[in-house]
């Protein structure tokens, strides 16, 4: 039996984002990151045993070291970062129409990433599980569009079901699971809604040959032979792909693969620091096009920057990059990481067109002719991108910062726990370029 190995999100995903390719820097925007650290010895090795995503042993939320700050306190924010950025926006009359994929009966569309649902019914499936999220509930594409994936009790009575999902309070896991992708038959598809509970820091899919049960599954990775390595993935409770169920123009036939008889595999990492014990629960739905009208498909992105050791009360600049293969565009972006980031960047040669400052809700950034990305803004840490097509050449540079200001007692390693471990991840997708390689686990 194969493992998969695939460990996207959320990715995006986490899966992802579009601009212009830049031979020199603009005028006004600020150049890249310089190659310099706070504490160079912390850098350059790689994710050791002990560090990788694969714990499948729950972690309390204090584990080693000081009691784990709330999620707030987390964020403590760094001083002022010297490179102050001025982006354009895009002008009004250079954003497209685009078209709607989103079939008619969709109960809404959304944008590429959100905390909210897009509607303001509180049980739009009626299902009253007890729990809270039950608003982030997806019903199933309309008849003859799509199938629904759902990861989840079926029997919300059946406290065996929920047993298995519930997630008490105090814990912290990073666990793999098995999903029945309800198709014999293999689709392309153009249009994915990604819903889930809120309390999952991300959700990395990859598909694998059908599996006879569903749920939880002990180790690293899941059962089966991989079908496909790469599945969109979330970061956030909600998420549409492309956003709002628009497709820009020059994203027409743009086409992703989904296996017949396979099984969707999640790796799920998830987090209750509150007192009540809360449910993972996912639900996606997937929109499928007619395989006539695939032109275009799309590669991922995987930039992970190695972490070190980051000692208690050290600032780390983590820098990584990758070098463009083949003529493209981007698609989208996110960066994965966690409490101790404060800042997580992207630049294409010397263009910064990616800054997010919330590590909770790490924001998907598209990049087409029919978004537009609220601006960058550095000096008031406020996530932003560029908006526009985003050209990329054979040759590029993707570069990658992680501002890490390590405030706990803990030394920090490259490990999936959001308060005593970090990570430095940029995922994205694009088109006609291939753009960094694998996790490296």
């Amino acid at each position: 039996m194969a493992t998969s190995r695939w460990i996207l999100v959320l990715a995006a995903a986490l899966a992802l984002a579009i601009g212009c390719s830049d031979e020199t820097a603009d005028e006004g925007v600020a150049v890249g990151p310089a190659a310099t650290s706070t504490d160079p010895g912390n850098l350059g090795s790689t994710p050791n045993a002990s560090g990788q995503v694969g714990n499948d042993a729950p972690a309390t939320a204090a584990a080693a070291g000081a009691p784990a700050p709330a999620m707030e306190e987390a964020m403590v924010p760094v001083a002022d970062d010297p490179m102050v950025v001025a982006t354009d926006p895009v002008a009004d009359d250079a954003i497209t129409a685009g078209r709607s994929v989103a079939p008619e009966g969709v109960l809404c569309t959304a944008a590429a990433s959100s905390r909210v649902p897009c509607h303001d019914d509180p049980n739009p499936c009626g299902i009253d599980s007890g729990f809270p999220g039950d608003e982030y509930c997806l019903p199933p594409p309309p008849p003859g569009t799509g199938i629904q994936i759902h990861f989840g009790p079926d029997d919300y009575n059946d406290p065996a079901q929920i047993n298995e999902y519930v997630l008490t309070a105090g814990l912290e896991v990073n666990e793999y699971g098995v999903a029945d992708i309800p198709t014999t038959e293999d689709n392309f598809y153009n249009f994915v809604q990604l819903r889930m509970r809120p309390n999952s820091h991300h959700l990395i899919n990859s598909v694998v040959s059908r599996q006879d049960s569903e749920g939880f599954v002990s180790g690293f990775g899941c059962p089966g032979t991989t079908l496909a390595d790469y599945f969109v993935g979330s970061q956030n409770p909600v998420r549409d792909d492309p956003a709002n169920g628009v497709v820009a123009p020059e994203n027409e036939g743009l086409g992703r693969l989904l296996p017949g008889n396979g099984s969707l595999c999640i790796n799920q990492h998830a987090y209750n620091f509150g007192e009540e014990p809360v449910l993972r629960e996912v639900w996606i739905n997937v929109y499928f096009m007619d395989p006539s009208e695939v032109t275009q498909q799309e590669e991922r992105i995987v930039v992970n920057v190695p972490v070190g050791r980051i000692a208690p009360g050290a600032a780390v600049k983590l820098e990584g990059s990758a070098t463009a293969n083949g003529d493209g565009r981007l698609l989208n972006l996110i960066g994965h990481r966690h409490a101790w980031t404060d800042r997580f960047a992207v630049w294409h040669n010397e263009r910064l067109i990616y800054d997010s400052w919330d590590w909770v809700e790490s924001v998907v950034f598209d990049y087409n002719s029919v978004t537009q990305n609220p601006p960058i803004a550095t000096e008031q840490k406020i996530d932003g991108a560029v908006s526009g097509v985003v050209e990329v050449k054979d040759g590029d540079t993707i570069s990658v910062l992680c501002d890490v200001n390590n405030q706990s007692d803990n030394t920090l390693t490259f490990s999936n726990e959001a308060l005593t471990g970090e990570m430095c991840i940029l995922f994205g997708a694009s088109v006609g370029t291939k753009i960094g390689g694998s996790l490296g686990f």
